[in-house]
């Protein structure tokens, strides 16, 4: 019988992490989203008229926000960068987006091989375990 050894057991790191750091990459597309959307956002209308208790700015409370995702999103990408050998982009879809390995288009891999694909799996979510606090 093969003995199995889970995924986050062979990193060196607790199950929980894994799933902490597998769910904060399954948030990534909402954070593309959330960063697209901030660009368009614009100051108060001064029109004489009151606007509740406080002065606020909207664009710096934006650009704030924005400048967090973007951190987010940076360092998955990073991580999935670090791995190289051409994962990349299959990482980010397997990781972050949900696909499964079998419904990635071949041509994003540079190889067939998947144990390689895994492999890298593995890499990046050491590197990703490193670099997030």
């Amino acid at each position: 019988m093969r003995q199995y050894v889970p995924q986050w057991q062979s990193i060196g790191i607790d199950r929980d992490r894994y799933l902490e750091l597998l769910h904060y990459c399954r948030q990534y597309p909402k954070w593309k989203a959330e960063a697209a959307s901030l660009l368009g956002t614009h100051g108060v209308r001064l029109d004489g008229m009151p606007h509740g208790s406080g002065v606020s700015d909207p664009v710096a409370l934006a650009a704030e926000r924005r400048m967090k995702v973007s951190a987010d999103i940076d360092l998955v990408e990073s991580c999935a960068a670090q791995v190289g050998g051409g994962w990349y982009t299959a990482l980010i879809q397997h990781v972050c987006l949900r696909k499964r390995y079998l419904d990635i288009d071949p041509v994003l891999m540079p190889t067939s091989n998947r144990n390689a694909f895994f492999i890298a799996k593995k890499a990046f979510f050491s590197i990703l375990n490193d670099r997030k606090p």
